[in-house]
């Protein structure tokens, strides 16, 4: 038999786990629980399912694995028979969890939204600190919310609120919250989580842009705005009405690689690996869709491309997407290589600012 416990306890040793009672609600919590019984794994470049039934020694090594997301559902439930593509609902690394519940700074007592119940895991983490009574979980997907929240019947938190519910709308009725979580990455803040905080509450989500894929926004609810430092850099698949990306195969074309231009650009590449430089890029080129590629580099919006390798740039459309990256990274280098942690981002109904330093400067 797996050893379901002992995996559960030495994951607990593992993490880095400093907030006292983050720790308490991770040994409290069964994760094996909320994990279902057939999940998504890569195999051959796409997606299989793999089934406990099948490999119950792997499926548990995944679930207690520390720095290990886990695809509960791919293509949005319709993958193709060969394979699916592209994984649309998780149960999140436990560091990355951990992390995030550490930054929310919650209290007993405090009333909770999360966006993107997931498997219902975090829930339970949440309703060991504040109560189930307490915590409202919203999920987009039909399935994944009734397995959200028969697992979390299952393992004793049934009295918290599981809701099908597009999370970018928040949920009204039980406003306002003390905390609101989010289990999926925006690019922009909605509106109705800052309207469903109370004054001096938090706001918690990641962020991304089109260039970067992580950050955690670290938000203060007051009158008319949220505002606050970017926490951490965390990485979530992005909530369904923001997926929207820039694509190569809308620009590119042979012809388009006929017609670029060979350019000359002083763009040291290797720089982007620093996930701060590429945080800092990405927010002055956050339409940009930036990813490395068979030893060479490309850019891609939504009416320009680049490619970059062995010195050589090719540059096509209105736009010069690889003078831009060396701009802005000559632009991070001047100001002294900041850290993620050094920028800032606040909300209003006239849209985001971000700053670094100090919110007086965007």
């Amino acid at each position: 038999m797996t050893d379901l416990e002992g995996l559960h306890a030495r994951a607990a040793e593992t993490l880095d786990i400093a907030e006292p009672w983050v720790r308490r609600a991770f040994e409290a919590v069964p994760r094996h629980e909320f994990v279902p019984g057939t999940v998504w794994v890569v195999d051959g470049g796409v997606y299989r399912p793999l089934r406990r039934a099948d490999d119950p020694e792997r499926w548990a090594r995944m679930v207690y694995d520390p720095a290990q997301a886990i695809a509960i559902q791919v293509d949005d439930g319709a993958p193709d028979p060969a394979g699916g593509d592209v994984p649309t609902s998780s149960i999140s690394a436990p560091a990355a969890v951990v992390t995030m519940l550490a930054e929310l700074d919650l209290r007993p007592g405090h009333r909770v939204l999360e966006i993107g119940a997931g498997t219902g895991y975090n829930a339970a983490l949440l309703a060991e600190r504040v109560g189930v009574e307490r915590v409202t979980t919203l999920e987009i997907a039909p399935d994944v919310t009734d397995g959200a929240r028969v697992a979390l019947h299952r393992a004793g938190y049934g009295g918290a609120t599981v809701l099908e519910a597009d999370g970018e709308q928040g949920w009204r009725s039980g406003a306002p919250y003390d905390r609101l979580v989010a289990t999926a990455s925006v690019t922009s803040i909605p509106w109705p989580w800052v309207e469903q905080v109370r004054p001096g509450g938090l706001i918690l989500a990641p962020f991304r842009t089109a260039f970067c894929s992580h950050g955690l926004a670290r938000l203060t609810v007051s009158e008319g705005r949220a505002e606050g430092r970017f926490a951490g850099a965390v990485t979530f698949m992005a909530v369904r009405g923001q997926r929207a990306r820039p694509r190569i195969d809308a620009v590119f074309s042979t012809e388009a690689w006929e017609e670029s231009r060979e350019s000359k650009v002083d763009l040291d590449v290797a720089v982007l690996a620093d996930p701060h430089a590429e945080f800092a890029v990405g927010l002055r080129l956050a339409d940009v869709a930036h990813w490395p590629q068979g030893g060479g580099h490309w850019w891609c919006s939504r009416d320009s491309w680049a490619y970059a390798t062995d010195g050589a740039v090719h540059q096509w459309g209105p736009r010069n997407l690889a003078d831009e990256t060396a701009e802005a990274l000559a632009w991070w280098e001047g100001a002294g290589r900041p850290e993620l942690f050094d920028f800032g981002l606040t909300v209003t109904t006239d849209g985001h600012r971000v700053w670094l330093g100090d919110p007086s400067g965007a």
